[in-house]
């Protein structure tokens, strides 16, 4: 047949036909997939690994949502704690699994931190996760034992001063944010301290009681109780303004470190690549959770603002955290000991 004969022009003016409709086919195809699997999302248990050790504010968390989550998606929300690594190991176990919002991860703000922290760091946040939401913003205060002899952020930076490295603070591990605002706020008060990293806030809470480290920057969740229970004493709170559960205790800045202030949030991420009608399903599910007068009412007992922002939103966050928290921590050498 010649190549410009007839048939092979009809046969070349049906193909140009054909080609939107197999364009429009093809761009409709992943989506119609997606929606596909939304709406039969969830077919099966949904687990939320929780990267810290039971007990903590991020559990507390998880397991609030995860019981109306349970009711209103019909199907169980199992809750799994896989503490260390500064949050590695219970990131791995997501970024490990399929990319069907089946397994999410909640981590605090240690999630940018971390990356910022550690060069060799296993993950990119925002390359093999994607954000599902912020359950809740937590401030934190600087806490000590009731025995402590200062009472007020000057008295323990004189006797940091008078004895370099003789106190140590504590925190729930590597990264987090109440690491760093310790560091931070060393760096700004020009002294020598220690920092003693923990699985958790649990295990340094008890250890601050007993005298095993001297202060810590705690989150609110955790620091609440034991100060009413006068466990434990406030010297300062980390955010911009004052607390409202707190409302005598000054803030850093208050007392003469203008414009420190440490915000921390808790999230939780799926797998890239998860499709966007799952994660906007999770969203629903999650923020519904969050609006309940039950977990809202146990938020502001234990000190948390409930989040709630649609995921782009989160990613975006993400986004800027960690260029805030990378650019700290070049300007300050912070370092991971």
């Amino acid at each position: 047949m010649k190549k410009n004969s007839p048939d092979s022009r009809r046969r070349v003016l049906l193909a140009a036909a054909a080609a939107p409709s197999l364009m429009l086919l093809g761009g409709l195809g992943l989506p119609a997939v997606a929606r596909a699997q939304a709406s039969g999302f969830p077919a099966k248990p949904v687990r939320i690994v929780v990267p810290f050790s039971p007990g903590g504010p991020t559990d507390l968390m998880a397991r609030a949502i995860g019981k109306i989550m349970t009711a209103s998606m019909g199907q169980p929300v199992i809750i799994d704690n896989k503490p260390g690594g500064g949050g590695v190991i219970g990131l791995g176990e997501v970024a490990h699994q399929p990319a069907d919002g089946y397994t999410m991860v909640f981590p605090s703000i240690l999630a940018v931190t971390n990356p910022a922290l550690m060069p060799s760091y296993p993950f990119d946040t925002e390359r093999d996760f994607s954000g599902v939401t912020v359950v809740g913003f937590i401030p934190h205060a600087l806490v000590v034992s009731p025995q402590f002899p200062a009472h007020d952020l000057a008295g323990l930076v004189s006797m940091a001063r008078r004895q370099p490295d003789s106190l140590a603070y504590g925190s729930s591990g590597n990264g987090t944010s109440a690491h760093l605002a310790g560091a931070v706020f060393a760096k700004r008060a020009g002294i020598r301290v220690t920092h003693v990293p923990y699985r958790g806030a649990g295990p340094a809470v008890q250890d601050l009681m007993s005298g095993q480290i001297q202060f810590m920057f705690l989150d609110m969740s955790s620091a609440l109780p034991q100060i009413r229970a006068g466990k434990l004493r406030a010297l300062a709170v980390a955010s911009a303004e004052r607390f409202a559960g707190l409302p005598e205790v000054p803030t850093v800045a208050e007392q003469g470190y203008l414009g420190f202030g440490i915000h921390g949030w808790y999230g939780l991420l799926v797998r890239a690549g998860t499709p966007r009608p799952v994660v906007e399903r999770l969203y629903t599910e999650v923020k519904r959770a969050l609006d309940s007068q039950e977990v809202r009412r146990l938020f502001q007992a234990q000190g948390i603002q409930p989040g709630g922002m649609p995921p782009a939103e989160f990613d975006q966050l993400i986004h800027s955290d960690l260029a805030l928290w990378k650019k700290a921590i070049a300007e300050l050498h912070i370092q991971l000991q």
